[in-house]
């Protein structure tokens, strides 16, 4: 199992590239790493204030595992997704839920996103919007609005 400080490193190499390619206008000097129960991420939205955001890699557990050509596939995103949705988070600042990909999983962007929707509209959840970083670009998902 990876360890809480890998899982940080990974997520704070990866959110410069979200910020990158969404051309968000995040202050990348306000970003922050945060510890439980507060989201991963603490930044400065130029013009939205501060905001949060909880961050998940959808990754399939034979990628992660594997050390064999051949390898069996599952979907992970039902047991991910509903794992972020039903956490408790300690934040003053608007969360937003981030998925990203990081080449452990196969599902086209396409897919990813029709089966990550459901889950946002269908759940009561604290998240106002929901992005993903995929394979081909960044994607926002949801919007509470």
């Amino acid at each position: 199992m990876t360890s809480e400080r890998q899982k940080g490193k990974r997520e704070m190499a990866v959110f410069p590239r979200f910020l990158e390619t969404s051309h968000l206008p995040i202050d990348p000097d306000s970003v922050e790493k945060r510890s439980p129960p507060e989201p991963d991420i603490h930044c400065r939205h130029r013009s939205e204030g501060s905001v949060a955001f909880e961050l998940v890699e959808l990754c399939d557990p034979s990628f992660a595992k594997a050390s064999e050509a051949y390898l069996r596939t599952s979907d992970p995103l039902p047991q991910i997704i509903s794992s972020k949705l039903r956490r408790k988070y300690q934040s003053e600042a608007p969360i937003e839920l981030f998925c990203y990909t990081a080449g452990r999983i196969i599902t086209p962007d396409n897919v990813l996103l029709q089966a990550i929707k459901p889950y946002l509209r269908s759940r009561r959840h604290i998240f106002r919007r929901a992005w993903l970083l995929g394979h081909k670009g960044v994607y926002l998902v949801w919007n509470k609005d």
